[in-house]
């Protein structure tokens, strides 16, 4: 197992990695702020992400959808375990 970060090979295992990292420090960020807060993180990210794409980088906003993604999914997830506890509770 390399060392350091940058020992890394630059390769498809290594830069999905990457992407699931972010994806992870993404949510657990997102956990702190208000509904109100996430959705307005979720609509940066998609300005974000399409001002890269008119920039021409589609690599970049490929990565800013995903993570949006990753974060409405988990929303989602979150608002279900709350009805579910509201209606058993």
């Amino acid at each position: 197992m390399p060392a350091r970060h940058n020992e890394l090979p630059l390769n498809e295992k290594s830069l999905n990695a990457v992407i699931d990292a972010m994806s992870a420090v993404t949510l657990c960020l997102t956990q702190i702020l208000s509904p109100e807060q996430r959705e307005r993180f979720g609509r940066d990210l998609v300005t974000m992400a399409d001002i890269a794409g008119r920039k021409g980088k589609l690599e970049l906003t490929s990565i800013l959808l995903d993570l949006r993604a990753a974060v409405k999914a988990r929303e989602e997830e979150i608002e279900a375990a709350e009805t579910e506890a509201a209606r058993l509770g």
